[in-house]
C-alpha cells in the first residue's frame, strides 16, 4: 500500500473526509525531495488550489501523525521550526549547517542502537528520538 492509500485510510479511520485538497497535501508531502515545514506545504498547495487553508494543512498532519505515518523532525538544536515528513523503514536523522543552512540528510545504525539500549535500561518503548546535530558542511568548513 502506498503512502498516499495508507493515508486517505486513515483519514477516513478518524472520521475525515478525504477532499481534493487533502489529496494535494498527501501528493506534496510524498513527492517533496525537501524537507517541508506547514506554513510551506501549505504555500505549496495553495499553488493548486488557493481555497486551502493553514487549518486543514494543520488538521492533516496531526491525523497523520496521529497514525504514524508522518512525523515531526527539527533540524537544529534551539528547535524553532518543526519539519514534517512520511514516516520511512529506515529512520533519517539530519545535520544542519549553521553556517548557511544546509540540512544533510543520513542514517546512523548508532542511534538504532541507543534506542535498544534505553527500552533494555529503562523498560520503556522508543516511538522516536530527536537528534539535532548542527556544526559546519563540507563547503563552508574548508571556507572558515
Amino acid at each position: 500500500m502506498t503512502f498516499q492509500e495508507k493515508a486517505s485510510q486513515a483519514i477516513r479511520e478518524a472520521g475525515g473526509r478525504m477532499t481534493a485538497q487533502r489529496q494535494i497535501i498527501l501528493e506534496l508531502l510524498e513527492t517533496s525531495d525537501e524537507h517541508l515545514d506547514a506554513e510551506e506545504l501549505h504555500r505549496r498547495a495553495r499553488v493548486q488550489d488557493t481555497s486551502i487553508s493553514l487549518a486543514t494543512v494543520y488538521r492533516t498532519l496531526n491525523t497523520l501523525e496521529e497514525a504514524g505515518l508522518v512525523q515531526q523532525r527539527y533540524h537544529s538544536p534551539e528547535h524553532s521550526r518543526k519539519y514534517v515528513e512520511p514516516v520511512h523503514a529506515d529512520e533519517e536523522y539530519h545535520f544542519t549547517c549553521r553556517n548557511c543552512h544546509r540540512v544533510i540528510a543520513f542514517h546512523s545504525e548508532l542511534m538504532q542502537q541507543l534506542k535498544q539500549q534505553l527500552e533494555a535500561e529503562l523498560n520503556v518503548q522508543v516511538l522516536n528520538a530527536c537528534v539535532c546535530v548542527d556544526g559546519l558542511c563540507p563547503d563552508c568548513r574548508v571556507s572558515s
